[in-house]
């Protein structure tokens, strides 16, 4: 099976591709790629928590599914942690020819972010540190940056009950601009891989009716005599044409290299079978990773989101996980059952998660030493804090990857003082991490805390 290393050097050798790739191949840049995966309504800290955190803390834990008052005055920093011996961290785990991720991984817990809300969801604030439509994602923000000559400047893919293939709740571009998420598997891989899975002869007739909006605007704009304002609609409505003309030439030019990579169409994927509307939130979901995962591997985004429920979390398992949704699962958390349905989701997307880690440590980075995931940062958290009717008091993370970007992920377990002590850090800061990861030294202001803002700048423990 070719490697995505083979499949550019001969194309490029061949003469099939655009200058595009040649660029790729040639630029002197850093690679650096980020993904978001958020888990709807809560992440509990007892799911990512190892044996040896576990003693170290003390036996006050108990059967607890949250112990902040446990949380120590200062940092506490555990290397060498066996993070698969938490009770959803076992995909990290190596074995029978699967590599393990444990030493490529790194759990924070204690990070606060009250800013947000908590609640059953707190929107957009997961993501922005902000109160709820007041402020841009961390994806949106650092999009342009990531972006370099990838086609799609980010991909937004999730699940939701909500009736309906976009939502708008997770991401923004900025106060009260919400950015969409594909929540409908087939309109996504539609989206994305239409005119690349589909023939020369649909490219073309794409690429034409662009043609043909970009000249019905331009005449429209030559005999415009409108106000300004109409005008300028207009033009931006010309401008995001041009955009869409250029993506669609760049994405044929793809054609060959992205194919081999495509997963199943949604006509025969197995996991998208049973009505248009998701009977289980974890299969449909897997079919976004599957597109997500050719998407980064292909060179299509650098940036991807990828949200589990987060609008309109009320989703629904398969019953050989639980007999009832995500809501009641949580209203039921001191039950049995529901514990184990609830640990049971989280164990899966982490499942999900390393698969897509795996793919990327399998694959050599073309302009950099090291493999895909060496230059790629995963960051899997929830959208609303630690549990059910969050508090946002603490928000636990799991982060995969990025070691050739300067993050120390090397099967560590950080533990921050909790929210109301002096030394607590916030999840500003592991955004702060990350946009100094992708090569932005000044980027310490992201978060809109206000007074309430402990101390801007990444995680010592985390990158350096």
């Amino acid at each position: 099976m070719l490697t995505r290393r083979a499949l550019l050097k001969s194309a490029v050798a061949a003469g099939l591709f655009a200058p595009f790739y040649r660029e790729v191949l040639a630029q002197t840049v850093k690679p650096m790629r980020l993904v978001l995966v958020l888990e709807c309504n809560g992440i509990y800290p007892q799911t990512f928590l190892s044996s040896g955190t576990r003693t170290a803390l003390g036996p006050r834990i108990g059967t607890r599914h949250n112990f902040l008052d446990v949380y120590p005055e200062t940092a506490l920093l555990r290397t060498g942690d066996d993070l698969s011996s938490a009770l959803c961290l076992g995909p990290l785990a190596g074995g029978s020819g699967v590599q393990s991720l444990v030493n490529r991984s790194a759990v924070l817990l204690g990070l606060s972010s009250t800013i947000a809300g908590g609640g059953h969801s707190s929107g957009s604030g997961a993501l922005s540190c902000a109160v709820h439509g007041s402020a841009a994602t961390l994806d949106a923000v650092l999009a342009p940056r990531l972006k370099r000559t990838a086609p799609f400047d980010a991909i937004r893919l999730g699940t939701s009950s909500a009736r309906t293939p976009i939502v708008y709740e997770t991401c923004a571009y900025g106060p009260r601009k919400p950015a969409g998420i594909l929540v409908n598997p087939m309109l996504a891989y539609d989206t994305i891989f239409g005119s690349l899975s589909s023939g020369a002869a649909v490219g073309q007739e794409r690429r034409m009716l662009f043609d043909f909006a970009r000249g019905d605007t331009k005449a429209a704009l030559a005999t415009f005599k409108g106000n300004s304002n109409e005008r300028a609609k207009l033009e931006r409505y010309l401008a995001s044409l041009e955009t869409l003309r250029a993506r669609e030439t760049q994405l044929q030019g793809m054609a060959d290299q992205v194919r081999p990579l495509l997963p199943p169409h949604p006509s025969v994927n197995p996991l998208l079978q049973g009505g248009t509307t998701p009977p289980d939130s974890l299969k449909w979901l897997e079919a976004q990773f599957q597109i997500a995962t050719t998407a980064l591997l292909g060179g299509l985004t650098n940036l991807v989101v990828l949200a589990a429920g987060t609008s309109g979390f009320d989703v629904a398992y398969d019953s050989s996980i639980a007999n009832v949704g995500r809501h009641d699962l949580q209203h039921g958390i001191d039950t049995a059952a529901n514990w184990t349905g609830i640990a049971a989701v989280t164990r899966q997307h982490v499942a999900l998660v390393a698969k897509l880690a795996r793919a990327l440590a399998a694959t050599p980075e073309i302009s950099a030493s090291g493999s895909m995931l060496d230059h790629t940062a995963i960051v899997f958290m929830s959208d609303n804090g630690e549990q059910h009717h969050s508090e946002a008091r603490e928000w636990p993370k799991l982060v995969i990857g990025g070691n050739a970007l300067g993050l120390k992920t090397d099967g560590r377990t950080v533990v921050y003082p909790a929210e109301g002590k002096a030394r607590n850090r916030q999840v500003s800061n592991l955004f702060n991490t990350l946009g100094h990861a992708a090569g932005d030294p000044d980027f310490n202001t992201f978060g809109s805390e206000g007074p309430t803002r402990i101390a801007p700048g990444p995680l010592s423990e985390l990158f350096g």
